[in-house]
């Protein structure tokens, strides 16, 4: 569990919470994509939602430097990524709207968050 004082850690974690229910099975504990789609287009996104927790928790351990940026610019990207392919799951069907807006909204969240952690730390460092 992330420490609280770490906003954006929680966040990613809600994110990843939210993509694995939402690529989960139904209430009524039907499968919500095809069934051939879980080993490529759904594990995408559990990927991707996986990938950019990591990349924001190794930014945290990193304090400083290109390193620190260049994960910090990663999880973004995938934010991005994430949301393409949220879009496309909704347009097909697979999700509600009610859901498509939840999980589009926590992941542009977590990019917006992320952005503005990479402009505080080039404020700092200039």
């Amino acid at each position: 569990m992330a420490h609280k004082d770490f906003a954006l850690g929680n966040m990613a974690d809600d994110l990843l919470d939210v993509t694995l229910e939402l690529c989960g099975k139904t209430e009524n504990k039907t499968l919500r994509f095809p069934k051939a789609f879980y080993p490529t287009y759904v594990k995408r996104m559990v990927d991707t939602a996986l990938d950019i927790q990591e990349y924001i928790f190794e930014a945290n351990e990193i304090r400083v430097g290109e390193k620190r940026k260049e994960a910090q610019q990663m999880a973004a990207r995938k934010c991005v990524y994430l949301n393409h392919l949220i879009r496309i799951a909704y347009q097909r069907g697979y999700i509600s709207e009610k859901q498509r807006v939840r999980w589009q909204k926590l992941t542009t969240a977590v990019e917006w968050v992320t952005v503005s952690w990479i402009r505080s730390d080039e404020k700092r460092e200039s």
